[in-house]
């Protein structure tokens, strides 16, 4: 046996190799204090989450906004639209017109010519348009409508003067419709209620005036020259 083996000493040989158990105990445990610490370190380090994935300031407020992510407005499909244009037409086709506004009518009013002689007997004529968007019920009949024949804003005649009539007549008017009605002047002077029959009228400048309901025209100017 190798010299460094063998006890050597005043004391008795086990002595010695219980020195040396000691020491390689505690020279042992040394060892396995330090192998400890390394490895549970190391286990530590593995066992914990990575940084990146940790809660943290830059993280919570991603969160948060994909949460509450920005209002987007998504287009209308195209089933529903056509549904919708659909239903719309359909209403607006089955609804029933209600009377229409004096607003959305216009009344104008002309004669055939723009000049007689005195005798003649001038055409008049009366047109009523629905300048609304929608259609409406009007009343065209004779109980709505006048002509009139003025001179200098003075009354000349009237279509309801001798032949006033109390008969309606209520269509439906759709937009931009126009319904006319013309009738003749007789040339002549009248009055309210027809007491007798005028005298004829003069040479001079004449305007005839529409009415529609509570709707006038502006007046049409024509001319009344001597008979040669």
């Amino acid at each position: 046996m190798s010299a460094l083996f063998v006890p050597v000493g005043p004391e008795p040989s086990f002595v010695y190799w219980i020195r040396r158990l000691t020491l390689l105990l505690a020279l042992g445990t040394l060892i396995f204090g330090i192998w400890w610490v390394f490895t549970s370190r190391g286990s530590s380090e593995q066992s914990s989450p990575a940084p990146t994935s940790s809660p943290s300031a830059e993280p919570s407020a991603y969160s948060t906004a994909e949460s509450s992510p920005a209002p987007t407005v998504d287009p209308p499909a195209a089933s529903e639209t056509g549904s919708g244009a659909a239903e719309t037409g359909t209403a607006a086709a089955g609804a029933v017109p209600v009377d229409c506004q004096d607003s959305e009518i216009k009344v104008k009013a002309r004669s055939d010519k723009s000049t007689y002689t005195v005798g003649e007997t001038p055409e008049l004529k009366l047109t009523i348009t629905n300048i609304g968007d929608l259609a409406c019920n009007r009343d065209v009949g004779p109980r709505a409508n006048e002509l009139e024949v003025t001179s200098g804003g003075y009354h000349v005649w009237s279509s309801d003067d001798c032949s006033a009539s109390d008969a309606s007549k209520i269509i439906v008017m759709k937009p931009g419709e126009k319904v006319s009605s013309t009738i003749t002047w007789n040339g002549r002077l009248s009055q309210k209620g027809c007491p007798s029959e005028g005298a004829e009228a003069k040479p001079g400048r004449y305007d005839v005036v529409g009415r529609n309901g509570a709707i006038d025209s502006d007046g049409d100017p024509f001319s009344l020259t001597a008979s040669e």
